[in-house]
């Protein structure tokens, strides 16, 4: 198993400033190069005891300009959930779409008339859906359901979230008990 390092940005501003592009990509550089020389132990890892991987989050907000810069905290991983995937419609049949003579008697040979029909009730056992996804609830959180210490919390605050995960979609437990104010990086980057 090779480490691994996944790096995203959190967009909270449409449309993002190109100003914030820079400073962002040197932030997540730098924070890779102090992970990646000073990779975290995990007895239960899949590496041999050392994390399996690490999620960094940097929000692309103004604070990214200034001289402070972006706090970085250890964060363990927010749980949270898709509402809907997918929305119910109607399975009622799609009507058949006659294409105009004009293209069925185009260059190649082909019949006088072609057709598209979508699913019918029948086929579908009556129910039909289309893709819906509810992501309110991730895109707009709100504070109450945002774990202190969580990744979700660091973006919603404007902290950059750095998450030591498993391999197995679980995460280590190293800063289960460690308080909050201890989980801030001292480093500055």
């Amino acid at each position: 198993m090779t480490r691994s390092i996944a790096l995203s940005y959190g967009t909270v501003i449409y449309p993002i400033p190109a100003t914030y592009h820079e400073p962002a990509h040197r932030l997540g550089c730098r924070i890779i190069q102090h992970i990646w020389h000073n990779w975290g132990q995990d007895k239960d890892s899949l590496r041999n005891g050392e994390v399996d991987l690490y999620s960094i989050n940097i929000p692309l907000i103004d604070r990214l300009l200034t001289e402070e810069g972006l706090k970085i905290y250890w964060t363990n991983i927010w749980r949270n959930s898709y509402g809907r995937l997918f929305k119910a419609i109607s399975a009622k049949p799609v009507p058949k779409q006659v294409l105009p003579d004009a293209l069925a008697n185009g260059q190649q040979q082909c019949e006088n008339k072609t057709t598209i029909a979508g699913p019918t009730p029948a086929d579908s056992g009556n129910l039909l859906f289309h893709w819906a996804p509810e992501m309110k609830g991730l895109i707009a959180p709100s504070p109450s359901m945002l774990p202190v210490g969580s990744d979700g919390w660091a973006i919603y605050h404007g902290y950059v979230s750095v998450t030591p995960l498993c391999a197995n979609f679980g995460e280590p437990h190293t800063y289960q008990n460690i308080s909050i104010e201890d989980r801030v990086w001292k480093l500055k980057l």
